[in-house]
């Protein structure tokens, strides 16, 4: 489906943000369609009160910067109050169940939830016990609100989705399993090149390929040879991995001047942050005119506040 050809209804059937894989290519463009709303209405000042009386907590395992700082303004600008939780403060961090956790949420007046750095089965466990929304911040396996935003920047950038191919290179890691699905809904093809115990999940891979055309590989070169978008990650131990070790697997996998000349000339570079110059890419590649790193990031912003309005405030014109 042509996400230039959507009308979009601005509403979302869902409860909770867990996953991409849980989500229609329909949906994925009504978050994407209100991100470009919500981003529009800042650029012009408009004031957006769609969250006023209402307060989100954002309940974090671990450090953040781009997620705790987008959701922090995001709702702020959307006239909403917000709750910082880190995990360590709170008594989850002593044993306490997350289904008492989540039960007690809506009374004492949380209108929605964003869980950080939980596992998947945590995720689910608080979804089915908690009655506000849930949103999944990151997981071990899933990164949805990241990749849809990487979604909403491609567009912009490129004014389409269908047909382009995206090649990761790295470790097939949270990031990479949204990516596999978020692209192939949408309509792009993915090409994923990955050193040996760092692919990415062979069911994630198998599920994104009844969408789209999905290909694994050791080779730069073929993931990379004409594609429209290069993405990388850290490269990150597997579990019981030397650090050394896993320098040593991914030194061909850095993305160099020379890797991204194999891709079409207009190729955009894309990173997760934060990136680590001299490591996973070369400088002159994260800092150069095809980079579109600080989009990415700066997206964030305006989709975190697409899921907010569409999981809180219903229609959003």
């Amino acid at each position: 489906m042509d996400i230039n050809k959507y009308v979009p209804k601005f509403r979302l059937k869902s409860k909770d943000l867990m996953h991409v894989a849980d989500l229609s290519a329909e949906e994925i463009y009504e978050l994407l369609y209100t991100a470009k709303l919500m981003k529009k209405k800042l650029k012009a000042g408009e004031t957006v009160t769609l969250l006023r009386g209402k307060t989100v907590g954002l309940l974090f395992g671990d450090v953040s910067t781009r997620t705790r700082i987008s959701f922090e303004l995001g709702i702020r600008q959307m006239g909403g109050d917000y709750l910082f939780l880190p995990k360590d403060e709170t008594q989850l961090s002593r044993g306490e169940s997350i289904r008492d956790t989540a039960a007690l949420l809506k009374r004492y007046g949380l209108s929605a939830i964003v869980l950080r750095a939980f596992n998947d089965a945590e995720l689910e466990d608080f979804s089915s016990h908690s009655e506000i929304p849930v949103i999944n911040g990151l997981s071990d396996r899933s990164h949805p609100l990241h990749v849809l935003s990487d979604l909403f920047t491609i567009w912009e950038k490129k004014g389409s989705l269908d047909d382009l191919r995206l090649a990761y290179i790295g470790d097939g890691n949270n990031v990479t399993n949204s990516l596999i699905i978020g692209c192939t809904k949408c309509s792009m093809n993915i090409s994923v090149a990955s050193p040996s115990g760092h692919k990415p999940e062979q069911s994630i891979v198998e599920r994104a390929m009844q969408f789209g055309d999905v290909l694994i590989t050791d080779s730069v070169e073929e993931a990379v040879s004409g594609a429209d978008i290069v993405y990388t990650d850290a490269f990150l131990p597997a579990d019981g991995e030397d650090p050394q070790a896993t320098r040593e697997k991914f030194e061909k996998y850095r993305i160099t001047p020379e890797v991204m000349a194999l891709a079409k000339p207009d190729a955009l570079f894309m990173h997760r942050m934060p990136v680590r110059r001299g490591e996973e890419v070369a400088a002159k590649v994260a800092d150069g005119p095809q980079s579109v790193i600080y989009d990415q990031a700066e997206n964030r912003l305006h989709l975190n506040k697409a899921a907010l309005a569409l999981l809180l405030a219903g229609e959003t014109k």
